[in-house]
């Protein structure tokens, strides 16, 4: 599983030990109120290049997330999504690092996690709903990384305005094995065109309960229609630079 140099990088790293919001459908990261309608599925595709510490390269690793999300009512929604990834050395447990040096163990599956997400409310100024995710570390992360089952629940408040700006705000709990890890979200997104369905740009703000933060600025692109998006953003912790890439494709039919 993935870890981070602060608590809330290894709640926001894709393929970290907390869980992440793979199936967003409006931000990279933060959980967001919508759902894909009942009957309709979204794809989704997730490059993610991780520097958890800028003077240790054997920290870096990369992993590719594919998912699916499918809408079982208009209000409820499932999503099951895989983790492929390359850990650097550093990353590998105990006496298992010799055999891996110097480059770290090939790409492998890591782990496979799931989750539901419920609209609580409908036509409402603020709109609020819940998510429970669950993750199930592989065998080989198990050896290798000491990989955990992870649960969490997620709370997600939103206040959308007019031409599709909206200002969100998530709270998490994951407990990650015998650990229990809090954290939180805010962002805000708006079009950058005149076409409110056009090219669109967000900020999101990450962070924990105990001083830690990251920004996340963000780049949303409609491909030729609605329903293929591709998305790109950097993730900027203050005292080490920018700690992660993001590339993101979702199609929705």
């Amino acid at each position: 599983m993935k870890k981070s140099t602060v608590l809330f990088a290894t709640f926001l790293a894709l393929g970290s030990t907390e869980l992440t919001a793979h199936h967003a459908m409006e931000f990279i990261d933060l959980e967001s109120y919508n759902t894909a309608p009942q009957g309709s599925f979204v794809f989704h595709l997730h490059h993610d290049y991780m520097v958890e510490d800028r003077d240790q390269p054997q920290l870096d690793h990369w992993e590719l997330t594919p998912g699916f999300s499918f809408g079982i009512t208009d209000r409820l929604m499932a999503d099951i999504h895989g983790h492929f990834a390359k850990f650097g050395l550093g990353h590998v447990q105990g006496d298992q690092a010799s055999r891996f040096a110097p480059m770290g163990p090939s790409p492998f599956f890591e782990a496979l996690a799931f989750s539901l997400q419920y609209r609580l409310t409908e036509n409402s100024p603020i709109q609020v709903a819940a998510v429970i995710n669950y993750e199930e570390a592989l065998p080989r992360s198990v050896d290798l990384l000491d990989g955990q089952r992870v649960f969490g629940t997620s709370l997600i408040i939103n206040k959308p305005f007019r031409d599709h700006r909206n200002l969100l705000m998530n709270l998490h709990l994951d407990r990650d094995g015998e650990e229990m890890v809090s954290s939180w979200g805010v962002g805000y997104r708006s079009p950058l065109t005149p076409d409110a369905h056009g090219l669109s740009g967000g900020i999101e703000i990450l962070g924990d309960f105990e001083g830690g933060y990251s920004f996340l600025p963000g780049i949303y692109f409609p491909l030729g229609m609605q329903d293929l998006i591709f998305k790109t953003g950097l993730e900027i912790t203050p005292d080490q630079g920018v700690t992660r890439s993001n590339l993101t494709l979702m199609v929705r039919f």
